[in-house]
């Protein structure tokens, strides 16, 4: 499945963890992509938004998560095919492997898919 753009694969991705995620996970997007005034873009770093922030953010009870993974929030990058990386994508990516979080850059929803697998499962704890 080829996705034209990143709001197309992320839609596709909300859809699929709409269905996909066991009972009682929570996911949010943080709207801080586009093209925006600088004033707007002060305010909302003074707020906490930070340049970088992956895509979604995943919330699994630790029951769900397989047995030897450590309960963590799930952070996921999503990119198109040619879609690169940002220097503040790499820096929030690496800041927040430091804080024993999970996670991946992600290029279609069976690599989504594929990475939730290897952190949780969707059999009855």
């Amino acid at each position: 499945c080829s996705m034209s753009s990143e709001s197309d694969l992320q839609a596709a991705v909300v859809h699929f963890l709409q269905a996909y995620l066991p009972p009682g996970s929570v996911f949010h997007h943080s709207p801080n992509e586009g093209n925006h005034k600088v004033q707007y873009r002060v305010k909302q770093k003074r707020l906490g938004v930070r340049a970088g922030w992956p895509d979604l953010e995943i919330f699994v009870q630790p029951t769900w998560f397989r047995e030897g993974v450590n309960w963590s929030p799930i952070f996921i990058e999503l990119k198109t095919k040619t879609g690169r990386v940002s220097p503040a994508q790499k820096q929030v990516q690496a800041d927040l492997i430091a804080a024993n979080c999970h996670v991946e850059i992600c290029r279609s929803v069976a690599a989504v898919q594929q990475f939730l697998d290897t952190k949780i499962t969707r059999r009855l704890p």
